[in-house]
């Protein structure tokens, strides 16, 4: 623990002052090494990809990674194989411009949902899942919000502008956004769309059960900026 602590520490004192970011202060919330750990870049494929938890993450990466090693690999491997914008050098910022850079994102409503299912949720009763979720979004609400790359804003944790990416996916339209992404970057994975469930909560068809009373109002408060940066509609619940 000391160890994993004094590397979590070492990590945030470096990666700000790494090429990238100096060119691209990050000043999202999160740790800068957390936040640094959820950008894929890879120069020979040409791309830029800025991972968001609970977007389509794991199954966005794992397609990435088999396309550039010809091979399924575990989704944890998968988050590893590329690099990280903290070890660009300056000759390869240089190259910035000519990558195609994109995420995903998913609407908030839905996102925080998942979030608190799948790191909270889990095991309980859906009668003690529903008290729990109201008292997951008063801890957002009293300085949690960005604690954790899960639920932390998805506009907190793009890395570079958002006028700078040049394509932004939505998990609503996963697969048809995945073969966009294929296609801007001139290639097609033979075994298409690596579908990653393990992590699967099922979110989207429990948003009544557990959105009671007024914390629809309460986490389009949260999420503002993220329903206005990603054109999400604040109706609840969404369609």
């Amino acid at each position: 623990m000391q160890r994993r602590t004094h590397k979590l520490i070492y990590n945030n004192l470096l990666v700000p002052h790494r090429p990238f970011y100096r060119s691209f202060p990050y000043r999202g919330g999160v740790s800068a090494a957390s936040a640094d750990s959820r950008g894929c870049v890879d120069l020979d494929l040409g791309f830029f990809f800025n991972r968001i938890p609970k977007a389509g993450n794991s199954t966005v990466t794992t397609t990435l990674a088999r396309l550039k090693l010809g091979h399924d690999v575990p989704s944890k491997r998968a988050k590893k194989v590329f690099s990280t914008p903290a070890q660009l050098n300056r000759a390869q910022l240089g190259e910035l411009d000519q990558l195609f850079a994109f995420t995903f994102v998913r609407n908030p409503y839905t996102r925080v949902l998942s979030a608190y299912l799948d790191k909270l949720g889990r095991g309980q009763s859906r009668a003690d899942q529903v008290r729990g979720f109201s008292h997951f979004i008063r801890r957002l609400e009293t300085g949690a919000l960005h604690k954790n790359a899960h639920w932390a804003p998805q506009t907190d944790l793009l890395l570079l502008p958002r006028e700078r990416f040049d394509f932004i996916g939505k998990t609503e339209s996963l697969n048809q956004d995945v073969n966009s992404v294929l296609n801007r970057l001139g290639r097609q994975s033979d075994q298409g769309i690596q579908q990653v469930l393990s992590n699967a909560t099922g979110a989207s068809k429990k948003l009544e059960q557990f959105y009671q009373g007024n914390l629809a109002q309460r986490v389009l408060h949260l999420y503002r900026d993220d329903f206005a940066n990603f054109n999400y509609s604040p109706a609840f619940p969404p369609t």
